[in-house]
């Protein structure tokens, strides 16, 4: 294996929890904010969300209770924006940020059994890269091992966008532009103006339909090709992801996919140098 750059892979390791922990910290702020949601009529029932497990259905589940009712969710949650906000602090003691990385890992795996339903993209990648970012904790002095942690981050950050590019490929509604469109004029994720430009011109829509197809797919250049074509795809999927925050409410993809560029980076300058 070649000479690993300690303080490169630190600054990488860092980079990626300053921006992960501080779309956590909005989240969690925005759950806080919105009480109503976890009470059992709410959209995030726990009576309800519990269904979607054979185990979690169980009578012998009940001891779950207590942390994922009101008001012990809240208090998970409370936890979870201290510790992103001790992450993201620039005077936090390595102890402390370990101990908040830690907390954030087995957090995620906590909500995202407690949040069966509406969990996302977001949330799948914030468990990935927690699950790396545990690890470099654990071998603090192992440069190696923090790389290979890197690498994890980087690829499943690739792998995530061709994937996603791969499955709108194959989908007819992408490729004539009525997912686009659709999606623009649902009550979650929709945006009435956008919806209605769609709607007027649907050559626009199947333009964006096929820009993000084609966007997602190419993005593994951005480990095999130039410099600039790595900063450019970069530069493309912060944009897309910058757009879909302000016109469709996804700021947490935002945070998290852009989380993993500086691995991303990191690794592409890496390969350039082979």
């Amino acid at each position: 294996m070649a000479q690993v750059d300690t303080p490169q892979v630190d600054k990488v390791i860092r980079q990626t929890e300053v921006i992960s922990a501080t779309g956590i910290a909005l989240a969690s702020l925005e759950y806080l904010m919105r009480p109503k949601h976890f009470e059992e009529s709410g959209l995030l029932s726990w009576q309800v969300g519990r269904t979607k497990y054979r185990w979690t259905s169980r009578k012998s589940a009940d001891v779950l209770n207590p942390l994922f009712r009101p008001p012990g969710v809240q208090g998970v949650i409370g936890l979870r924006l201290t510790a992103a906000s001790l992450l993201i602090a620039p005077g936090a003691k390595q102890s402390v940020r370990t101990a908040a990385v830690a907390y954030l890992a087995v957090s995620n795996w906590l909500l995202h059994i407690r949040n069966s339903y509406g969990t996302d993209g977001t949330d799948h990648m914030n468990m990935l890269v927690y699950a790396a970012l545990t690890l470099t904790k654990l071998f603090p002095g192992d440069t190696k091992a923090k790389e290979i942690c890197t690498k994890f981050i980087a690829g499943q950050s690739v792998l995530s966008y061709l994937a996603a590019g791969a499955a709108k490929a194959v989908s007819p509604y992408w490729r004539d532009g009525s997912a686009m469109s659709g999606v623009f004029r649902t009550h979650t994720y929709g945006e009435r103006h956008v919806g209605e430009l769609l709607k007027k011109f649907p050559s626009l829509a199947k333009a964006g339909g096929w820009g993000t197809i084609i966007g997602e797919s190419i993005f593994p250049l951005v480990l095999f090709g130039g410099k600039k074509t790595a900063v450019s795809l970069l530069a493309t999927g912060a944009a897309f992801h910058a757009g879909n925050a302000a016109f469709m409410g996804l700021n947490r993809f935002l945070w998290a996919f852009c989380s993993t560029y500086p691995a991303v980076m990191h690794h592409s300058r890496s390969l350039r140098k082979r």
